[in-house]
């Protein structure tokens, strides 16, 4: 966005949600009960995400839903871990915004994926694809407008979940999204493993520093 003379402008991060994540299924053993322990499934070698989500297509999408509560539980490590190393050394540290937002319904290849051919045949001839769902732009709109968020005052704000809805804040989302074991058992059991050796970490960045 354009900003006025001598305007600031805070560094933010918008990870695009889904009301799809609000029907994901446990992603981990009903035997893993503790925060960070390994799925009783997982070798510790092997791949977690290639082991354990399904080979066929996802019909229903419930691996979609899945991710997108995985990226909401992604937010939530991010917050927590930008207000501990904050808190820490501030000058060092600037204030970082970390938002989840949820463009709407969106006319987007992979919706008109899954209601199939014949369905959208109709709603395209109807004209009811564009009362009923938005335009990719439309949906873009959605994302960008929650740079417009006011950034909480309160240090312990910071940490706390900002869910847009179709450009508004305050959408519901799902307990499990802005949980913060869950989010640690999800970094420790799925992600961890497979981005170790691979992708370097900042400085101090685990679950003891959530």
């Amino acid at each position: 966005r354009d900003l006025a003379a001598g305007a600031t402008c805070t560094p933010t991060v918008i990870n695009v949600g889904s009301s799809a994540h609000l029907r994901a299924t446990e992603s981990f053993s009903s035997s893993s009960s503790s925060v960070g322990s390994t799925p009783n499934t997982h070798d510790g070698k092997s791949s977690w995400i290639n082991t354990q989500l399904p080979n066929d297509p996802d019909d229903d999408l419930s691996t979609y839903a899945q991710s997108k509560l995985a990226l909401m539980q992604f937010s939530t490590l991010l917050r927590h871990w930008l207000l501990r190393t904050r808190n820490n050394d501030a000058t060092t540290f600037p204030r970082v915004r970390i938002l989840d937002a949820h463009p709407g319904l969106v006319w987007t290849p992979l919706l008109r994926n899954h209601i199939g051919d014949n369905a959208v045949g109709i709603l395209t001839k109807t004209g009811l694809s564009g009362w009923i769902y938005k335009s990719s732009s439309e949906g873009a709109d959605a994302i960008v407008s929650a740079l417009d968020a006011t950034i909480p005052t309160m240090p312990t704000e910071e940490a706390a979940q900002v869910y847009f809805v179709n450009g508004k804040p305050d959408g519901h989302a799902a307990s499990e999204s802005v949980s913060i074991e869950e989010s640690v058992r999800l970094w420790n059991c799925v992600i961890a493993p497979e981005v170790e050796g691979v992708v370097e970490l900042p400085k101090g960045w685990g679950s003891a520093s959530w």
